[in-house]
């Protein structure tokens, strides 16, 4: 999408917490959150804290025709813009109701990417989003998210099968990502 860094360094400064970063995802981070995967696997997926859709271009550019996708934005300018950007897939708001938002009723997810701020929210929050996360996650499927520090390893060894987390050096900040099992 052209001109995300400034529209997502304008949001940065408004609203920090919710934004998370002053700069967006590099195509490093978004190429190691997405080479992992085995995509012939999904048809159903989900994208959490899209941005400027850094990450969430990487995930077209590998899903199947026929996937189903689901891209959840809370600010608003930037939802509209992934709306724009994203015509052929669904558009969220609250990652809190991936289920709801996708008029999904049982786990079907195969695979669910996360850029949210996770450091920035309540533990309540981080707890809601992350049991929604596995909820919606079908038995086998994987959440990947991307972090500035290693924070939520508990949080997520508490819920999923499995978690590893590797090192993103050519992203500013650096980040970890981290693959978890149901």
């Amino acid at each position: 999408m052209d001109g995300g860094t400034p529209l997502f360094i304008q949001k940065f400064f408004q609203s920090p917490k919710q934004v998370g970063s002053l700069f967006p995802s590099s195509l490093s981070l978004a190429k190691k959150m997405t080479t992992q995967l085995c995509w012939d696997h999904i048809d159903i997926a989900a994208e959490l804290g899209a941005g400027t859709g850094v990450i969430t271009k990487e995930i077209v550019r590998n899903l199947k025709p026929d996937s189903e996708f689901y891209i959840f934005e809370k600010e608003e300018e930037m939802r509209k813009k992934l709306t724009l950007h994203f015509n052929n897939h669904t558009v969220c708001e609250d990652a809190r109701h991936i289920l709801i938002s996708s008029g999904k009723e049982e786990a079907t997810m195969d695979a669910i990417f996360s850029g949210l701020p996770f450091a920035n929210f309540t533990r309540s929050l981080q707890r809601e989003i992350v049991e929604e996360v596995y909820r919606a996650l079908r038995p086998g499927g994987v959440f990947v998210a991307f972090q500035y520090s290693t924070q939520m390893k508990r949080t997520f060894q508490e819920v999923f099968r499995t978690v590893e987390i590797a090192f993103v050096p050519k992203n500013f900040p650096p980040a970890f990502v981290y693959t978890c099992e149901k």
